[in-house]
């Protein structure tokens, strides 16, 4: 098929499909396939055969026959489907090659030059360095503070009996206060203020009787406390503060 024949050969079937498109694929019902061709030759039109002259191929009739116009479309597309697929391929085949030839010459300049990835030594994994551990913070010391010696007082801002001092040390404490005489048991308040008045410290606790004695323990923390004169106050279920003088040593 020489090229005059090949270039008008794929005009026309531009020129097919453009009309196809708009009056060919409903607008000829032939329901008797009258003077349709093989599905070889139109197949081979939708295939651009190279072979299959200008006179060989069916376009008029495919413009005036809906059954073929539409199986010449189904050809089409897989013809075009095929082709992308080899165009696909071929596309992998290079990038293959490419890949290939890229990995050798790599390893080939790395044998004679500087060594590969693969040749060039690990480092060994470096131990962990041993580092101290924080230290756990310590246990609270018990200790038991007698306020049973204080004088009963009344109102607010009554105080203990200034003859006697609750000594607290400069610790992380677990205190079991033993109250004066009279107190019940319940839920109590439990506060600590320095010299300026600053709440160091302020607790809820429950007070339990034994043999006759009501105590409350708390949880007090005078580590990071300053040393000097403090005022302990409890407040029983129901009642005003009671007041203690306490020293911070």
């Amino acid at each position: 098929m020489t090229e005059s024949n090949h270039s008008a050969s794929s005009k026309l079937v531009r020129d097919v499909v453009a009309l196809g498109r708009k009056y060919s694929k409903t607008g000829f019902p032939n329901p008797n396939r009258e003077g349709c061709p093989s599905r070889s030759s139109l197949r081979a039109m939708a295939y651009r055969d190279r072979h299959v002259t200008l006179e060989d191929l069916p376009g008029s009739h495919v413009v005036s026959c809906s059954p073929c116009f539409q199986e010449y479309v189904h050809f089409r597309r897989l013809s075009v489907l095929l082709r992308g697929i080899q165009i696909t391929a071929a596309s992998l085949v290079v990038l293959a090659v490419v890949f290939v030839t890229a990995r050798f010459v790599w390893n080939h300049t790395g044998r004679n030059g500087e060594p590969s990835l693969s040749q060039k030594p690990r480092a060994r994994p470096q131990p962990p360095v041993a580092t101290n551990p924080p230290p756990l913070p310590s246990a609270p010391i018990p200790i038991t503070v007698d306020l049973a010696s204080f004088s009963p007082t009344r109102g607010d801002d009554a105080k203990g009996d200034s003859g006697n001092t609750v000594r607290l040390p400069q610790k992380s404490l677990r205190v079991n206060f033993l109250l004066p005489l009279g107190m019940e048991p319940g839920e109590y308040a439990v506060r600590l203020k320095d010299s300026t008045g600053t709440v160091v410290a302020e607790k809820l606790a429950v007070g339990q009787m034994n043999d006759g004695i009501t105590s409350v323990e708390v949880d007090i923390d005078l580590a990071g406390a300053s040393r000097g004169s403090f005022t302990l106050m409890i407040r029983p279920p129901g009642l005003s503060w009671r007041r203690f003088p306490v020293v911070v040593e």
